[in-house]
């Protein structure tokens, strides 16, 4: 053979070693070393080299969907985690795991099942409980959020975050007592902080302590600029027929903030309620632009308009109000009036009868909270 064909050979050697698989097999061990060394993707590799050689190992989808989930990409680590659930169901750490990248991805919702799951053979894990927790927090489910946040200030008692958003969640389920109690704990640390006053000063005004609320909401106003801490101490004054003190703090806010759509709403009713009618309109009109969902709002552009002879506009407007808060009795009142005046009887009385249900309903209801057959 010439020195030719065998540098070929060589060559052909070389090529065909080149192309060849590894001498050996990687195992689930060499993706976990180069994940202690943070090489989340070269573990990814391997495990979808060790998925290839075998689709049916639950293990190496959930290992997968770790990998992912540790390089952010969270939709690929979900159909990893599922395909692990559905070889292997009720796998706690998968359903965990599951339920953490839910929840990385904001789709809170959407993390409460797997994470309700893990809870069931985890239940006694911090993390477990403060995902679940803050999962139905931001959901909206309180009184099922509150034992795993409990569970969880436990677990850390120095999160002040953690904390606050206990506070907070016993104040939106309804649990004003310990909502207090909480809140004032949080004064004993943080005597200054404006948004601890707001809080328990909403704790306050949701057990009718209006009183105590506004102290709070003026130590609130002192302490630092919040926004809407002003429009809040107005709303209780104004909420006690406290008008002109409640105009002042309306006034300092749109001071802070000249589109505060509330502000000029609440504002705009004082101003009503004084003979003012048309500042107050030019306010309601501004305040609707900004934000169209204040009841009160257009109530009082409706009451305007009616007294204007402007009932095409104020019955819209009063139809509005009504679509806003179908329970509050004074736009079904105004509109009931405003039908009998356009001639609409049969609408009227439908809208009269409504009225003489709500006012009942509300008579009821403060009947029952007195005899204390209802906790608020």
């Amino acid at each position: 053979m010439g020195l030719r064909s065998i540098r070929l050979a060589i060559l052909t050697l070389l090529a065909a070693l080149i192309q060849s698989p590894p001498l050996y097999a990687q195992t689930p061990s060499d993706a976990q070393q180069l994940e202690s060394r943070g090489d989340w993707k070269g573990a990814e590799e391997i495990w979808r080299q060790l998925l290839k050689q075998n689709t049916t190992d639950y293990r190496l989808w959930a290992s997968l969907g770790i990998a992912l989930s540790h390089q952010d990409r969270f939709a690929d680590a979900l159909t990893a985690y599922r395909k692990a659930l559905a070889l292997h169901p009720n796998d706690a750490q998968t359903e965990l795991n599951l339920g953490i990248a839910y929840f990385k991805m904001g789709r809170l919702s959407e993390a409460i099942a797997p994470l309700r799951a893990a809870a069931r053979s985890l239940g006694s894990a911090p993390q477990t409980n403060v995902l679940l927790g803050m999962s139905l927090y931001g959901t909206a489910h309180y009184r099922e959020a509150t034992p795993y946040l409990e569970n969880a200030c436990t677990f850390q008692p120095a999160n002040l975050e953690l904390q606050r958003t206990l506070a907070q969640n016993y104040l939106y389920s309804g649990a004003y007592d310990q909502a207090m109690v909480a809140f004032k704990k949080m004064l004993v640390e943080n005597p200054d902080s404006p948004q601890v006053h707001v809080l328990l000063g909403e704790a306050y005004d949701a057990a009718n302590r209006e009183d105590l609320a506004i102290e709070e909401f003026r130590a609130a106003t002192e302490a630092a600029y919040l926004p809407n801490a002003y429009f809040g101490l107005g709303y209780l004054l104004w909420k006690t027929h406290n008008y002109q003190e409640a105009a002042r703090e309306f006034e300092k806010e749109l001071a802070r903030d000249s589109n505060n759509s509330q502000a000029l709403a609440y504002l705009a009713d004082i101003l009503l309620k004084q003979g003012d009618v048309q500042r107050a309109e030019t306010l309601l009109r501004r305040s609707i632009s900004l934000r169209p969902d204040n009841h009160l709002a257009f109530v009082d552009l409706g009451t305007i308009e009616t007294e204007h002879k402007q009932f095409q506009a104020a019955k819209q407007h009063l139809k509005r109000a009504v679509s806003l808060d179908f329970k509050q009795a004074d736009a079904h009142y105004r509109l009931a009036r405003l039908n009998r005046a356009t001639g609409d009887t049969a609408q009227a009385e439908r809208e009269f009868a409504l009225v003489k249900q709500l006012e009942q309903h509300k008579t009821d209801q403060s009947l029952l909270q007195v005899s204390g057959a209802v906790k608020k």
